[in-house]
């Protein structure tokens, strides 16, 4: 009977040893869907967009566009994890999300801060998007993003409980410089707690500013006009080429057109930098690189150096920025001097003694929620798009069933209520205007074989979304997951040490049996 007893328990140590393995294999936040990262996919698009195609395969800049090609979900270890493939233009689009995971929530939204009494969500949701500065400040537009999508109806089999809402373009930030101005793309990330009404809980969470949720800084040299990683006479030929080229329209003459302090014009003022970098490589104090909508692509050929201390896919933050490894002072007044790259100042509090904030910091702070995030803006197959050419009730015929790509995000199921074991949790997406107050028609689930639902047509504040009713729409707008049974308990435990309780259990069985 003992030589049996062996031969189950090793049959059983064996089964869960692999269990455990697998458990823990969480998926890598960067942006895409891979099969490595056991995603099952919750809905694929059927409507094409009518908010513009992305047509240029970088990681950042899509060359405008946003679409919802593919959901993908995944619950493990204690944790929700997504992939909205498809495309975040860089106008500060935003990507919308809802999610339905505890009883009760919210049917329609009524955030109207111009009657209120009766709203049912909080304000200052991404209060800084919208000319919200300071956030709830004296003009009731600036309450925040939900404020916007009042009137908003779900699916009749969805109530949302938590939003979060994601946005991607280009920041400036600190006093402008015209020899190293402070631009950048970064995706942001925002979160509010719809259970608790107008008192829940609304979170600024971070920025990423490298793609694919790497932890590198995206860097040009100012000279360094052939994009070759130094500076010697080819840059200079270059320039000399391109001297006297002005915009006329005042935007900003190309880089590599030799126009090393990003103005109008190549001129003397591009020579002299060019001249103070020859030699050189391009460093990680350099300036920060915003690549152009539309342009070639190049955001891949300039991962520049890692940003110490800063893992895949985690948001950086104003904890970031204050701690050792991103150097920046505590007295946000000077600047956020000291900071490792001047990109981090843009996430520090906005000091009291900045009225205006014209330091443009943000006060992101993402140690209650712990999200994490990535982008990867490089699909250009998906859905078609065409300017309104197309008859949007016509289901596409693009290949949407062959994107991965695009927002990947994962937040703790705390955060979400705590679903119970085997519970539902069912996700709505939407791509949002970049004031939060128009509807593309791109969205999770069935899809809605129709344009733009927009809104009601006023233009104002007040009702902009009063017109988009789910329910009025063929099938549901919203995917579902299941809580696994091990998820409900929090995080499946190492596989040394799930090991060690399967012995130890065995070990009692043994001596029980004796």
């Amino acid at each position: 009977m003992r030589k049996m007893n062996w031969f189950v328990c090793s049959a059983i140590l064996s089964v869960v040893v692999a269990t455990a393995g697998t458990a823990l294999a969480q998926p890598t936040i960067d942006g895409n869907a891979s099969v490595a990262d056991g995603y099952a996919l919750l809905s694929t698009q059927n409507t094409d967009t009518q908010f513009g195609d992305a047509t240029l395969p970088d990681l950042l800049a899509s060359g405008g566009g946003s679409e919802i090609d593919q959901v993908f979900g995944k619950i493990e270890n204690g944790r929700l994890y997504m992939v909205i493939a498809g495309n975040l233009e860089t106008n500060f689009n935003k990507m919308q999300i809802f999610i339905d995971s505890v009883a009760g929530g919210v049917s329609t939204i009524d955030g109207d801060a111009f009657t209120p009494g009766d709203n049912n969500v909080p304000n200052g949701f991404d209060s800084f998007c919208c000319g919200g500065f300071p956030a709830n400040g004296g003009n009731l537009d600036n309450t925040g993003g939900l404020n916007k999508i009042d009137g908003m109806t779900f699916d009749a089999g969805f109530q949302a409980d938590y939003a979060l809402a994601f946005s991607h373009g280009k920041e400036t930030v600190g006093a402008p410089s015209p020899i190293n101005p402070v631009n950048f793309y970064a995706v942001n990330a925002h979160y509010a707690d719809l259970t608790q009404g107008t008192a829940g809980n609304v979170v600024a969470a971070g920025i990423q500013i490298g793609p694919q949720g790497n932890n590198r800084v995206m860097r040009v040299s100012p000279a360094d006009f052939e994009n070759d990683f130094d500076v010697d006479g080819a840059d200079f030929l270059r320039w000399q080429q391109n001297a006297g080229t002005v915009d006329a329209g005042g935007g900003e003459v190309p880089l590599q057109s030799g126009n090393a302090d990003q103005d109008s014009d190549v001129d003397a003022d591009d020579l002299a930098i060019w001249q103070s970098r020859y030699a050189t490589d391009r460093l990680v104090t350099d300036q920060s690189f915003a690549p152009f909508n539309g342009g070639p692509q190049t955001s891949d050929l300039l991962f520049g150096s890692i940003l110490p201390g800063l893992s895949q896919g985690e948001l950086i933050d104003q904890n970031y920025a204050l701690s050792l490894d991103g150097g920046c002072s505590a007295d946000s007044t000077d600047g956020g001097g000291g900071c490792a790259v001047p990109e981090l100042e843009f996430v520090l509090p906005v000091d009291s003694d900045d009225a205006s904030n014209a330091l443009n910091h943000r006060s992101f702070d993402n140690s209650v929620v712990d999200l994490r995030l990535a982008i990867d803006n490089s699909n250009n197959a998906g859905v078609g798009g065409d300017g309104g050419v197309n008859n949007y009730a016509d289901p596409t015929t693009g290949n949407p069933g062959d994107v991965t790509t695009g927002i990947e995000f994962s937040i703790p199921l705390d955060q979400i209520g705590n679903p119970a074991a085997l519970a539902d949790v069912k996700i709505l997406a939407f791509v949002n205007s970049s004031g939060y107050d128009f509807s593309a028609n791109q969205y999770s689930g069935t899809g809605v074989l129709q344009g733009n639902l927009g809104g009601d047509g006023s233009g104002g504040f007040t009702g902009d979304f009063a017109g988009v009713d789910l329910s009025t729409v063929a099938g549901d707008q919203f995917v579902t997951l299941a809580v696994p049974a091990l998820s409900a308990v929090g995080a499946v435990p190492e596989p040394t040490t799930a090991v060690m309780l399967l012995l130890g259990s065995l070990g009692l069985l043994t001596r029980r049996r004796s």
